[in-house]
């Protein structure tokens, strides 16, 4: 098909960036859209934990932002010249209180296939573990959906539980029905990411559960 081969231009080969399309009919953009194509791109060079440093963690969230912008609006402007109805949903969270999304990345990565949630509340992907940026583009057209994934793959691993000094995860595996505030005590970590407000003008850029995960991290001398 046309399109899908012009979609598989803008967003790559796979090497750092993947891709899939989810059927949204459980959204509240059901009305208007069927399905949601999602990116999950690769941070571009990874650091660990051991050498940490939250200034350099933060501008390599907002480099792979940008760039994730970048794919997003090529594909708008591609289903636009297509004459296919698009929208382009916000990343932000816009209640401060239950801190939702209007449009959930996280959900629609699921039931997309790229991956599953971890204990740490955030998209586990096989190849590139957790360290990726999503991103969203909502249209009206009928493309083939991905196989949504149910279950964690996780398994007994604690290396987030372990890594966070909050101590917000609770370390349970997450399943398709699990309910955020289930897997971590996501609001005392949105208040303690916000403390950080005071002196520096935006929350923490914690990713201490991120790096830790060994998903995605290619043993050496392994492609």
């Amino acid at each position: 098909m046309e399109l899908i081969g012009k979609i598989i231009e803008i967003v790559g080969d796979r090497s750092d960036t993947l891709w899939s399309i989810s059927d949204i009919s459980y959204s509240k953009f059901k009305e208007d859209f069927t399905r949601a194509i999602i990116l999950a791109q690769h941070y571009n060079h990874f650091i660990s934990n051991a050498e940490y440093d939250e200034k350099e963690y933060h501008d390599i969230i907002l480099e792979i932002r940008m760039s994730i912008d970048q794919k997003i609006n090529l594909l708008r402007n591609l289903f636009d010249q297509y004459g296919i109805k698009n929208f382009v949903p916000p990343v932000a969270q816009t209640d401060e209180i239950e801190l939702v999304a209007p449009f959930s990345f996280k959900y629609a990565a699921v039931q997309s296939g790229l991956g599953w949630i971890g204990k740490n509340g955030v998209l586990i992907t096989r190849e590139f573990g957790p360290r990726v940026r999503l991103g969203a583009i909502l249209v009206d057209f009928p493309l083939i959906c991905g196989k949504p994934i149910k279950e964690s793959l996780c398994g007994n691993c604690h290396a987030c539980v372990d890594a966070c000094s909050w101590g917000v995860i609770k370390g349970v595996n997450w399943n398709i029905s699990s309910r955020r505030e289930e897997l971590l005590n996501y609001k005392l970590c949105n208040k303690k990411r916000s403390e950080y407000i005071k002196t520096n003008s935006r929350k923490h850029t914690c990713g201490y559960c991120i790096l830790a995960c060994p998903w995605g991290i290619k043993e050496p001398g392994k492609q």
